[in-house]
């Protein structure tokens, strides 16, 4: 029993550093993918590659009955968001740790979580579900403007975006309800999620999960920009919160993954804090993006992704949670349309005291836009000092020092 499958990944750069964590513990990691290409870096990595139709569960289960064999398998998992419901129907019927389907349904369809939520009595905003642009009407007279549509299924926050008047709202329900398939080839729910907007503080709680007992690693303090569009700019971690705050928003999260049944893994979950108290925005049954993870490891030591593996196979092994300093992030991103040129001030980030890494996407030539949603940011700095403040202030001298230059 050393062979740890994988139903794809994500493409970021976490999804072959977990299967390159695999070989180093001495299993034998296995993906299963429908296009290896979409993997840069996979051809290096001592990993068995096998394609077939990964959205097609029957064919899934035949492979792997069929080229691996039931009692070679330690665990099922994924890094991508796209694919926990699959994950979810092999581990039930392997009898493998993880998450049952109910579980995934409610935390992947963000209708069902609303709707879950509700019936918990848990704050959340005010929503509706439209199946058609007819019902928008009845929708904002309940709810109001500014209120904010989004897909039932997504990730990224991709298509998610501030209305403000009748139209702008039609003409974003009509985007979502012409989608059938999402970026994986995966038909989506034809439903969009229409919420009243929280003008708030924005937080994601970081947890690990194993057998129904949570524990929570801490939380992180989130930055938006872009709007209408909700892009998220930065983070930092451990999160600038009084203790009182600490306690009521980690409780709500704890609170709505119990009734949601989330028993297994990484979950990050989103909220905001107002003057009512925490409003659970998204839940998300996976590991944080946007290199939270890593902001997590250079304050705690903690490997979220290690962890997140482990409980696909025998559970956790978390030391004891202790915060040294603050890390941040900041991402770089352009703020007109054009022909990438180049991005200058990369090499000045040495000289920045607490700058740790930077990393640039793009390449030269290629089109970049103000984003809409975190596929289309360019870059990232990462930052790590012992106090939150000397963090916050080397993140704003190095997002200086950057120019991105259009042709």
């Amino acid at each position: 029993m050393s062979k740890l499958i994988f139903i794809e990944a994500n493409t970021t750069g976490t999804g072959m550093i977990a299967l390159t964590r695999a070989v180093d513990w001495g299993l034998e990691p296995v993906l299963y993918t429908n296009n290896p290409d979409r993997y840069r870096g996979l051809e290096d990595i001592e990993c068995e590659v096998y394609v077939c139709d990964t959205n097609d569960i029957n064919e899934l289960q035949q492979h792997i009955s069929t080229k691996i064999g039931v009692t070679n398998i330690c665990g099922v998992t994924t890094t991508s968001e796209f694919y926990l419901e699959q994950v979810a129907k092999l581990i039930t019927f392997y009898q493998l740790p993880g998450n049952g389907i109910e579980t995934i349904r409610y935390v992947r369809n963000k209708a069902q979580t609303r709707n879950v939520l509700k019936n918990a009595h848990i704050l959340q905003p005010h929503f509706d579900v439209l199946h058609s642009e007819a019902e928008l009407n009845e929708a904002i007279q309940r709810i109001g403007f500014p209120c904010v549509i989004k897909p039932t299924e997504d990730s990224g926050s991709n298509e998610v975006k501030l209305c403000t008047n009748i139209k702008t709202a039609q003409e974003q329900v009509r985007i979502i309800l012409d989608h059938s398939f999402n970026k994986r080839g995966q038909a989506v729910p034809k439903e969009v999620l229409i919420e009243k907007y929280i003008e708030a503080p924005e937080y994601s709680v970081e947890t690990i999960s194993w057998q129904g007992r949570t524990t929570v690693i801490g939380v992180t303090q989130k930055s938006l920009e872009g709007l209408p569009f909700f892009v998220e700019a930065g983070h930092l971690f451990p999160a600038k919160l009084t203790d009182y705050q600490y306690q009521k928003i980690t409780a709500t999260v704890l609170h709505a993954l119990q009734v949601v049944h989330f028993k297994n893994g990484a979950a990050h979950t989103e909220v905001k804090w107002t003057k009512e108290g925490c409003l659970i925005i998204e839940i998300n049954g996976r590991l944080a993006g946007g290199m939270i993870p890593e902001l997590i490891r250079l304050t705690t030591g903690i490997d979220m992704l290690e962890q997140h593996i482990y409980c696909a196979i025998d559970g956790p092994c978390l030391p004891n949670l202790h915060y040294k300093g603050t890390a941040g992030i900041r991402f770089l991103m352009s703020n007109v349309e054009g022909e990438f040129k180049e991005l200058t001030g990369i090499d000045q980030l040495k000289y920045i005291h607490h700058i740790k890494e930077s990393k640039v996407y793009i390449q030269l030539g290629e089109t970049v836009v103000p984003p809409q949603n975190a596929y289309q940011r360019l870059g990232y700095i990462v930052a790590y000092s012992p106090t939150f403040d000397e963090t916050v202030k080397a993140l704003d001298q190095a997002i200086k020092k950057i120019e991105i230059k259009m042709k």
